[in-house]
């Protein structure tokens, strides 16, 4: 069963390998959640899946493939040609090794979210424990600024929607 919990708005359900259940929005990419909105019986699979999905494909490459062989710039192994994607194949410059295979470009992105997550989760504590200090020393209005600070990221945390600001109600005249 993929999709929506029973009952539950906003709870998903991972399609993939690991069958984790009850999951938050945040949990997938934007574009599994637009698929799911578009067709709440699509199958959706959350990061971690997906990114399980990339590493093995890129190992399969890796080891199949057949081709001149490179040194990555990152962990210095010598790797054919097909574990690099094209893109990084295209770093070639005259003279210097600038190409990273695809494990490290995985392992790489995976490291920036895991740090990403961790930032904003730091910057969370820190909004409220202002926000806490301010209504206790008597500045409720200023201390209403950082609570709505901290409920806008927490909802960003768990649902992966950043919140923007919306323009003023301006009546027209006729």
């Amino acid at each position: 069963m993929s999709g929506l919990s029973e009952g539950r708005a906003g709870m998903f359900n991972c399609s993939g390998p690991c069958e984790r259940k009850r999951l938050v929005a945040g949990e997938f990419s934007r574009k599994m959640v637009e698929a799911w909105q578009a067709d709440d019986k699509a199958p959706i699979t959350c990061k971690k899946c997906t990114l399980q999905k990339e590493e093995a494909k890129a190992r399969e490459v890796n080891e199949s493939a057949e081709g001149e062989a490179l040194v990555c710039s990152i962990c210095k192994k010598e790797q054919p040609s097909g574990a690099y994607s094209n893109k990084q194949l295209r770093k070639d410059v005259v003279g210097k090794n600038l190409q990273k295979c695809k494990e490290c470009v995985f392992a790489a992105e995976k490291a920036q979210r895991e740090n990403a997550s961790t930032n904003k989760e730091a910057k969370l504590k820190e909004l409220r424990a202002k926000a806490e200090e301010l209504e206790k020393s008597g500045e409720k209005i200023k201390a209403m600024k950082f609570f709505t600070e901290a409920a806008s990221l927490e909802a960003e945390i768990h649902s992966g929607i950043k919140a923007t600001k919306s323009k003023p109600f301006v009546k027209r005249r006729r």
